[in-house]
C-alpha cells in the first residue's frame, strides 16, 4: 500500500501542538454534547484553551478517531465534528472501556487508529511504516519525508509544513533538545510519550531510536486487538491471517508498533487464554491467528476480557463497537443533539450481573 493509498494530504495542521493530556477525551466529550461545538466563537471558553489549542483539539481527536468530520446540516460548507462508535467504545462516561485513559492500551489503540491506513498523519505513517532507519536525527527523518511526498501526485506543501509535522513527531512521542530557551509548550508532556516507542539515543546529541520489541506499557491484548483489526481490513469473510504478514506486510502492527513476529506470537497466545474466539494456529507449521466469527467481534472480546480484570462496572459489550469500518463511523444522536443513550441499558447490577441492548 503506497503513501498515497494509506493517507491524505494533511500536513501541520496540529497548530504545532502535540497532543497534550486530557485532550482527546475533551475532544470526544465537547463533540459528544454538541456537534457543532468547534464551530462556536464561545468555543475557547467552552474547552477552556486557546483559539489555536480549540483547532488542534479537534485535530488530534480527529486523527485518533474518536471524533470524524461530517457535513453540516443546514450549512453546507461548514463541517460538525461528531463521537464515533470507537470514540464512545473508549471514552464515553456510561459505556467507556476506560473513559478516563487509565489504561496504557488506549493510547496504543488511539497510537494504532491514527496511523493506520486512511491516516491523515502522513509524516506519522511515513516515520512509523516505512521509514528503516534504526537510529536517526531529525534532519535524517525531515529529508526522507521530504524526498516520500515529493514522489507522490499531491500538491505539494512547503518543506516548512513538514519540517513542523517532524517536529511535532518528535515533541509527541519524546523529550527532544530545543533550539535555545525552552518554552512552556516544550516542558508540556504529551501523553504519547508513555509509549516509549521513540526515545533519545544514549550519548548521542538529537538522535533518536525506535525501541523495537516488548514495551513494558504495551499490553498483549493491545497488540492483538491491532492485529484483530488489521485482520478485518482484509475483508469480513477473512477468519485466518499469517503472522508473518502480521509482522512485516505494510500498515501492520508489526510495522507501527514496532515488533517481531515472537512478539506478536506471544500476544496473541495471552490474549487466546484470556478471552473465546481468537486462537494461535499452525496448519503446516505455519502461525495464523484464527478467529471463530468475524475479526471486530473477537476485538471486543479481547479487549472486554482485559479491562474486565481491572473494572467490576462494565455492562453493555453488545452496544459497542471497537474496530472495523462500523467503528469509524459517527454514533447516531437523540432529538437534544448528544450521544444518544441506549433504552433498556442497565448499569451493573446488585448481583453482580451485567445486561446490555444491542445496538
Amino acid at each position: 500500500m503506497t503513501l498515497e493509498q494509506s493517507a491524505t494530504p494533511t500536513f501541520a495542521n496540529h497548530q504545532t501542538f502535540h497532543p497534550r493530556f486530557g485532550w482527546i477525551k475533551k475532544g470526544y466529550d465537547a463533540a459528544a454534547a454538541n456537534p457543532n461545538v468547534f464551530n462556536l466563537v464561545e468555543a475557547p471558553l467552552e474547552l477552556g484553551v486557546g483559539k489555536n489549542m480549540v483547532e488542534a483539539i479537534r485535530f488530534w481527536s480527529t486523527a485518533t478517531r474518536v471524533i470524524t468530520r461530517q457535513p453540516h446540516p443546514d450549512k453546507p460548507r461548514t463541517s460538525i465534528f461528531m463521537p464515533t462508535r470507537l470514540g464512545r467504545a473508549l471514552l464515553d462516561e456510561d459505556y467507556g472501556l476506560d473513559p478516563y485513559m487509565e489504561d496504557p492500551s488506549t493510547l496504543w489503540i488511539l497510537h494504532w487508529q491514527a496511523i493506520s491506513a486512511e491516516s491523515i498523519l502522513p509524516v506519522w505513517r511515513l516515520t512509523f511504516n516505512d521509514f528503516s532507519a534504526l537510529e536517526f536525527t531529525e534532519a535524517d527523518l525531515l529529508q526522507y519525508c521530504v524526498d516520500e511526498i515529493a514522489a507522490t501526485t499531491w500538491s505539494q506543501p512547503k518543506i516548512s509544513s513538514i519540517q513542523k509535522d517532524v517536529d511535532c513527531l518528535l515533541r509527541m512521542y519524546s523529550r527532544r533538545e530545543t533550539r535555545g530557551r525552552q518554552t512552556l509548550d516544550d516542558l508540556l508532556d504529551s501523553p504519547f510519550r508513555e509509549l516509549q516507542i521513540l526515545q533519545p539515543s544514549p550519548g548521542s546529541r538529537n538522535s533518536f531510536r525506535f525501541v523495537r520489541g516488548e514495551k513494558r506499557s504495551l499490553s498483549a491484548a493491545a497488540i492483538t486487538y491491532a492485529c484483530l483489526d488489521y485482520m478485518g481490513r482484509e475483508g469480513r469473510d477473512s477468519r485466518t491471517i499469517s503472522v508473518t504478514r502480521l509482522a512485516i506486510d505494510p500498515g501492520s502492527p508489526g510495522r507501527i508498533l514496532k515488533l517481531s513476529e515472537q512478539d506478536i506470537v506471544g500476544a496473541i497466545e495471552q490474549s487466546a487464554r484470556d478471552a473465546t474466539g481468537i486462537k494461535l494456529a499452525r496448519p503446516a507449521g505455519a502461525r495464523q491467528l484464527a478467529v471463530e466469527s468475524d475479526p471486530a467481534h473477537a476485538a471486543l472480546e479481547v479487549l472486554w476480557a482485559h479491562h474486565s480484570r481491572r473494572r467490576t462496572d462494565l455492562f453493555g459489550a453488545e452496544t459497542l463497537d471497537v474496530s472495523g469500518t462500523a467503528a469509524r463511523r459517527p454514533y447516531p444522536r437523540d432529538e437534544s443533539g448528544s450521544v444518544a443513550r441506549k433504552k433498556g441499558t442497565s448499569k451493573k447490577s446488585d448481583t453482580g450481573s451485567t445486561k446490555g441492548t444491542a445496538a
